[in-house]
Order: structure tokens, then sequence, then C-alpha cells
């Protein structure tokens, strides 16, 4: 397994420690929130409703960074402002946090990505059926991966910044896809009684996820194998037997 994920990490070159902080940070991120919280939470909860734009200010740092996972940022906000209010300031604050990510990783990555798919025609297909199937099919796409609960926030930016898929088709992709969980967690948060990160949505949320991750696997690999068959097609030398076709 070790040696798989660090095959992986080679093979994506100088994206690869990019790769890996983006995933491992946020998760490193979380039982020192939980260790600490006793620090900063009291002085959230002290300062109120007044925080709120510096909460969304905040959160949008972290998260776009990958300091902290969007789930953090989304519970605190519900537990501090309510379910209405919670979700509203969660929202924002991921979606400025995705600009902000996709911002940031677009200079670093998309070079050396797009240099590397060279070498890797299947990975070039799969490149060109995100990017040049059409709006409708990338934002659908970028929908289906923000909803899956393996597809970690900052590699989701990392991935599409990597790919070249545009702000238009990122940020409305991102939003549809985040909004559902991102609230679904602020209306978590705003029923507890003290900050808990270990609340989970439920099992139901999970499948949904899961589907979602399944749906969009599926979507890509017949999308790249199109793409693939068209260019063997096209580049295809014709058979000797067969003639020109010319009397």
């Amino acid at each position: 397994m070790i040696q798989r994920i660090v095959e992986t990490l080679r093979a994506a070159g100088a994206v690869g420690p990019i790769a890996l902080y983006t995933v491992a940070m946020p998760a490193i991120s979380v039982p020192i929130l939980a260790a600490t919280q006793q620090s900063w939470y009291p002085q959230l909860v002290e300062a109120g409703g007044a925080i709120a734009p510096w909460y969304v200010l905040g959160g949008a740092i972290l998260a776009g960074l990958s300091l902290v996972p969007t789930h953090a940022v989304s519970l605190v906000a519900g537990l501090l402002f309510g379910s209405a209010v919670g979700s509203v300031v969660a929202l924002i604050s991921v979606m400025l946090g995705a600009a902000l990510g996709y911002g940031v990783f677009r200079p670093l990555a998309a070079p050396r990505a797009l240099t590397g798919l060279a070498a890797r025609p299947r990975a070039a297909a799969v490149h060109r059926a995100l990017v040049r199937s059409g709006a409708r099919q990338t934002i659908g796409l970028i929908v289906l991966v923000r909803l899956s609960p393996i597809m970690p926030f900052a590699g989701t930016n990392l991935l599409m910044a990597g790919a070249g898929v545009s702000w238009r088709e990122f940020l409305l992709g991102s939003g549809i896809g985040l909004a559902p969980r991102v609230i679904a967690v602020a209306v978590v948060g705003a029923g507890l009684a003290e900050l808990d990160f270990s609340s989970s949505l439920g099992r139901s949320w999970l499948i949904a996820g899961l589907i979602a991750t399944i749906a969009a696997v599926v979507i890509i690999g017949r999308a790249a194998k199109r793409v693939l068959d068209r260019e063997l097609d096209r580049n295809a030398v014709p058979h000797p037997d067969r003639g020109t076709g010319v009397g």
C-alpha cells in the first residue's frame, strides 16, 4: 500500500508533494483542533454574531490553503450562528476557500500536470474528457466529484487546477456539489450542545456520497474511452488490402 502511494507520487512529478500536502494537512489538523478547542472556541462564542464576517474570511483562508477540513469550518459555523445563518456563513466561507485554493494551485500545478500528461495517453484522454467535452458535462462531473466524501476538498481544488478547468465551470460545479454537504454539516453543528468533531451525518449521507463517487468514476472513464477511440480512429493507418477506393 505504501509502495503504491510512493509510486503514485513519483508519477505525479513536481505536483506530488503538493497533492500529498492537500490530502494530509487537513487530516492532521482535526486532532489538533480538537485538542486545542478550549483555547479558541470560547473566544468565538463570546464574540457572538459580530464575528461572522471575520469567520468567513478566516475559514476561507484556512480551508483554501488546506490547513483545516471544510467539515470543521461548517460544523463550527452551525454551532456558533445557528442552522440558517451558520449554513450561509459556512457556504460562503467554503466557496471562497475553493476559489482561493484553485487560484493558488493553478499556476503551480497546471504547467507540471500538462507536461506530465504528454507521456501518459490515457491520463491525457481523461483530461480532455474533463475539459473538452462541453461545459455542461464538465460542470456535472465537478458536481459529482464534490458530492463524494472520498475526494478531499483541497485535493479536488488541485485536481481541477491541474486539469485547467475554467473558473466559471469550477465555481458552478463546486457551488452545486458542495452546498448539500456544507449545509448538512452546519445543521448538524447547530444541533450540538457542545463542539464535537466526531459528529457524523449518518449512513444515508455516506451512501449518497459513495454513489456520487462511483458515478463520477464511471462517467469520466466512459468519456475518456470515447476520446481514446476517436484518436485511434483518426490516427489509424488504412489496411493495404482495402485499397484507396479510387478506380
